[in-house]
C-alpha cells in the first residue's frame, strides 16, 4: 500500500485540515516515531465523523448569524440568539479540539512534551508580536 510521506515522514498527511493539523506542522520538529504517527493517525480517523459534524454545525451557525445581521430588519433577540448558537457551536469545537490534543499529547514523551509547550510558547510569543507589529501606523 503507497504512503504519501512529506517532511514530516510517509503517511502523516492525513491531519491537514482537521483539528490535529497543528500537529502535521510540528512534526518534524518533535521527531515522532513511526508508531507515534500512526497513534495520532488513528486518534485523527476516530475523531473525523464528530470533526466533520462540528464544522457542518459551525458553518450553519454561521450563515445563520450572518443571515440575521444582514436581513434588513433589526432584530436583536434574533441576532443575539443566532450569536449565542456560534457561540456553542464553537466551544463544542474547542471541547472536541482539547479531547484531541489531550489524547495526542499522552502518547508523547517527556521530551516531546516540553518541545511542543515551547513550540507553543514560541509560537504565541511570536503572534504577539506581529499582532502589535500589524497595529502600528508606520
Amino acid at each position: 500500500m503507497g504512503r504519501r510521506g512529506g517532511p514530516e515522514g510517509p503517511g502523516f498527511q492525513g491531519l491537514r485540515g482537521t483539528i490535529l493539523g497543528p500537529i502535521q506542522m510540528i512534526a518534524s520538529q518533535l521527531n515522532l516515531s513511526d508508531a507515534q504517527k500512526d497513534q495520532i493517525k488513528a486518534i485523527a480517523q476516530s475523531h473525523r465523523d464528530e470533526w466533520q459534524s462540528l464544522a457542518d454545525h459551525v458553518g450553519t451557525a454561521r450563515r445563520g448569524l450572518r443571515a440575521a445581521i444582514t436581513s434588513g430588519t433589526f432584530d436583536e433577540a434574533l441576532v443575539r440568539d443566532k450569536s449565542a448558537a456560534l457561540g456553542q457551536a464553537e466551544a463544542d469545537v474547542a471541547a472536541a479540539s482539547a479531547r484531541a490534543f489531550g489524547e495526542v499529547f499522552q502518547i508523547l514523551t517527556q521530551e516531546q512534551q516540553a518541545k511542543l509547550r515551547s513550540l507553543q510558547a514560541e509560537g504565541q510569543r511570536r503572534r504577539g508580536q506581529e499582532g502589535r507589529q500589524r497595529g502600528r501606523a508606520f
